[in-house]
């Protein structure tokens, strides 16, 4: 918006601040008009009447008629027009200038054209006293310069410190994006906008809100603040406050922060997050907490120091969780010092002392890769010191050991294992006893001692139970009743039970 434009006011005022009947003062010229009348018994001032033109320096101006008081007022009416070439153009119904209160105010059907805008308004009003410039029964600026045009019940100009106000169902349209706001300040000198109150900006594949914030047009660096929302095309951010450098693509987001894919239905939390435009990388830090909601009602919640998001080479996210990883679900619990997690491929990998526990088993390794299928677990595959402990009593652990274990799921619940290298086999079987329904008469009591090694171990299990065993190649199997049992509460090199690190809850991830 051009500046000029608002000048015109300071002008006006200017024209008819001296006595228009003291010669030598005379500031303005009354070129023509078709008569000029003073009939004090009708108004006690001079009037001019019919194609009246006044001249000021360059400016010219023009109206049907006009009524100039002594103590300099100035009333004029009827197509006013105030042109000054290349500069701009005003014109409205009725102009007033009230010397006394140092205001001069146009009315009707106001429209004001210089060279990069047209403002139009019922009514327009400089006050010399304030330096003020102002409309308040509402206004249409339309800028040639930036394609931008913005409505509002009321706005102001503030020529010394050149600053724009616009109140009460601010609206800024641009091809760009639209901007509605409650008010809108804007600097000319340093080109910053503020928003004050409920304020939205929607582009073709954005959506902004906040009800405070600012935004520097020279730098394209903007911050939005108090319940801020920043929606693209597939993440919705939020945050206490949202700071962007357009320039770079650079963002940050302070407190209660949120980032949503609103593709793959998951979102982070934390207190502080970061986010790179042209990477596409994003990192949240400071209780960062993943949530990925599933149809079902169940989700899954993923803890870490830092959680962040990068594109892979098809351009899906993988989300990297490294230091202090904890992960609850219901049928899944975990914890390691960093994991990836391809949210599209749905496959979490663990690294560094990583444990898994799903229903009564414990499952540790060198590194643990989980398939998940239809939200649930499908696969999961145990590289390096693979290590399966569950309980089969208070005092007795089962555990299964090798260098490689896949282990297959069926509606979350383990359904066949096989141990591939240097196999090793713990197994206490049960006497459970059932009636004709399937329920248990009593409490299972442990029968006998299962040991086995060999190259290679299959496993069936069904209701948690063993139900098949073949140990392939080099076998070597002993069952022993627990009375003839030499070492009865067996455990294997390597035994560590961790059932006290095991998350009960999300509230759990979260704790120190």
């Amino acid at each position: 918006m051009n500046v000029h434009s608002v000048f015109l006011f300071l002008l006006i005022s200017l024209l008819f601040q001296s006595n228009l009947f003291a010669q030598e003062k005379k500031m303005i010229k009354l070129v023509k008009a078709d008569k000029s009348v003073f009939d004090k018994s009708y108004i006690d001032a001079q009037r001019v009447i019919g194609n009246v033109l006044f001249m000021y320096e360059g400016t010219r101006m023009m109206c049907d008629s006009a009524h100039i008081f002594k103590n300099d007022d100035f009333h004029a009416f009827g197509k006013i027009q105030i042109i000054k070439p290349g500069e701009f153009t005003l014109t409205g119904g009725y102009l007033e200038v009230n010397q006394k209160e140092k205001i001069a105010s146009v009315y009707n059907d106001v429209r004001l054209n210089d060279n990069e805008m047209t403002l139009t308004s019922n009514f327009l009003q400089y006050n010399l006293n304030t330096d003020v410039a102002s409309y308040s029964n509402g206004g249409k600026i339309v800028s040639t310069a930036n394609q931008n045009v913005l409505t509002s019940n009321s706005g102001s100009y503030h020529t010394k410190s050149e600053t724009f106000y616009f109140k009460k169902n601010v609206v800024l349209k641009n091809p760009d994006y639209v901007v509605k706001s409650d008010t809108l300040k804007y600097n000319d000198i340093t080109e910053v906008s503020y928003f004050f109150g409920p304020t939205t900006i929607t582009g073709e594949d954005s959506f902004i809100y906040c009800e405070n914030g600012w935004y520097d047009s020279k730098k394209d660096i903007s911050q939005f603040n108090k319940n801020a929302i920043v929606r693209s095309e597939k993440t919705e951010l939020k945050g206490d406050s949202i700071y962007y450098n357009g320039a770079i693509g650079f963002g940050e987001v302070f407190k209660n922060v949120s980032i949503r894919d609103t593709t793959t239905n998951y979102f982070i939390s934390g207190n502080y997050g970061q986010y790179q435009k042209e990477e596409k990388i994003s990192y949240v830090t400071d209780r960062a907490l993943l949530t990925q909601i599933f149809e079902e009602g169940d989700s899954l919640y993923m803890h870490a120091d830092t959680l962040r998001s990068i594109p892979d080479s098809t351009d899906k996210n993988i989300l990297l969780a490294y230091h202090n990883v904890r992960i609850f679900k219901s049928d899944l619990q975990g914890r390691c010092d960093s994991l990836s997690y391809s949210v599209a491929d749905s496959i979490l990998q663990f690294f560094t002392e990583p444990i898994l526990w799903n229903g009564e088993n414990q499952i540790t390794g060198d590194s643990i890769r989980i398939f998940l299928r239809n939200k649930n677990i499908d696969q999961l595959l145990v590289k390096g010191n693979a290590f399966i402990i569950s309980q089969s009593d208070s005092t007795k652990f089962n555990q299964i050991k090798g260098r490689k274990l896949t282990a297959q799921f069926y509606d979350g619940d383990i359904r066949n294992i096989y141990v591939e290298g240097n196999g090793q086999l713990v197994y206490y079987p049960l006497d459970e006893k059932k009636d004709s329904t399937g329920v248990l008469k009593e409490k299972p009591r442990v029968i006998g001692l299962n040991k086995g090694e060999c190259s290679n171990i299959n496993i069936e299990v069904e209701n948690k139970q063993i139900t098949k065993l073949r140990l392939e190649r080099e076998a070597n199997s002993l069952f022993s009743p627990m009375k003839k049992a030499k070492d009865p509460f067996l455990k294997m090199e390597g035994f560590e039970w961790k059932a006290a690190l095991r998350p009960k809850s999300k509230e759990d991830l979260l704790e120190d």
